[in-house]
């Protein structure tokens, strides 16, 4: 069975939004609130190859999302009437 690219992208949407991946979501962001300790506790029950893979895959996500916050940096400059040049001269003074 051969999908078209519209029924591929129709799935992979639904991929983006399912119940697992919400649930994955909000399990990392209640983890994220927790304490240092109580990090570290937990992590000390998964293995250590399984802790290194993890830790990987949140470091490419943090790689591929740092876009994102210099878009809102930008955005909240260019709010503020700070063009780019500008920046780029007082980063360039210090």
């Amino acid at each position: 069975m051969s999908l078209t690219t519209y029924e591929m992208a129709k799935l992979l949407e639904q991929l983006d939004s399912s119940p697992e991946k919400v649930m994955y979501g909000k399990l990392l962001s209640e983890l994220g609130n927790q304490s240092a300790e109580r990090i570290r506790s937990a992590a000390k029950q998964v293995p250590i190859e399984m802790l290194r893979d993890m830790v990987f895959h949140f470091q490419e996500v943090i790689e591929s999302r740092k876009s994102e916050q210099v878009d809102i940096l930008a955005k909240q400059l260019a709010e503020q009437g700070i063009s780019p040049e500008e920046l780029r001269e007082f980063l360039a003074k210090k």
